[in-house]
């Protein structure tokens, strides 16, 4: 018997994982979450089955003190998982401290950003094959 948990209960909502199947039972840690941004979530320390309705999980981080980027990172990779949309990698993971030499950093960033290099357009193929070349 193993007990795991999380707050991106999108594994559930996305189905991902499923309650009661494959060995997995869902429980939940009861919480008051807040009605608006500048509230704060109160645990009430009591665990109750099945998967949570809503995840307090970025309201928990934010009180945490974790940095505000990373949080509004979090939102956005949850609001384009409900969406069913691509999760972009940000430019910034590419950064200076990087050991790729920029003309690299800049085809990276670039090969990243494009959805699809089957349907890339000319303008982005010819970019990239510039960049290519230069390395």
């Amino acid at each position: 018997l193993a007990h795991s948990t999380t707050h991106f209960l999108e594994m559930f909502s996305l189905g991902l994982l499923e309650d009661s199947k494959g060995g997995i039972k869902a429980v939940r840690m009861s919480i008051h979450v807040p009605e608006t941004d500048e509230d704060d979530a109160v645990p009430l320390f009591k665990l109750e089955d099945g998967v949570a309705s809503s995840s307090a999980g970025l309201v928990c981080a934010r009180m945490a003190g974790l940095n505000r980027k990373v949080v509004d990172r979090a939102s956005d990779i949850i609001t384009a998982l409900k969406k069913g949309k691509q999760v972009r990698p940000l430019p910034e993971s590419v950064n200076a401290n990087s050991p790729f030499q920029p003309n690299v950093r800049s085809a990276i960033r670039l090969f990243l950003a494009v959805d699809s290099w089957t349907n890339a357009t000319d303008e982005d193929l010819d970019l990239l094959q510039e960049l290519v070349d230069r390395m």
